[in-house]
């Protein structure tokens, strides 16, 4: 009988230790999950964003000419993947918001160098810039990083 204490003392030893691991494991997660969030670009308000932009030397409108509500969708399709593998070249990745709603900022640029028609697009999730593209909507038209001045 004392035998049979003893090893369940052992085994609940056990699964409290492992217990205890499991959440220290997910509380580091979680920790490393906002310490990410945090060292992305801060969007509280419009300015905010005019900053980001004005820090890769794009000068925009006060105002956006667009705010909506978009959600990432949860499986990327051949278009989706293309359009992350720019934003993975700038410094995000699309796939840690698959299915969360963002919301989507265009400003129209000032300053571009070969076209009048140019606009910022910027993905913001929680006040966090999290992406997006300097494009012309034009036939002819193009979309590069936020850096391809």
């Amino acid at each position: 009988m004392v035998d049979i204490i003893y090893k369940n003392r052992r085994i609940n030893r056990r699964f409290i230790i492992l217990v205890i691991a499991v959440v220290i494991f997910i509380l580091l997660l979680a920790r490393c999950a906002a310490a990410r969030v945090d060292a992305l670009p801060r969007a509280e308000t419009a300015a905010d964003i005019i900053s980001f932009l004005g820090a890769f030397g794009w000068q925009v409108q006060a105002e956006p000419v667009s705010h909506k509500s978009v959600q990432i969708p949860a499986r990327f399709n051949d278009v989706y993947e293309r359009y992350n593998a720019l934003q993975k070249q700038q410094g995000f990745d699309l796939s840690r918001y698959r299915a969360d709603i963002v919301d989507s900022y265009s400003f129209r640029v000032l300053n571009h160098p070969v076209s009048a028609d140019v606009f910022a697009n910027v993905l913001v999730f929680r006040g966090r810039i999290i992406g997006g593209d300097i494009c012309s909507y034009a036939i002819d038209g193009f979309m590069t990083g936020f850096d391809g001045f």
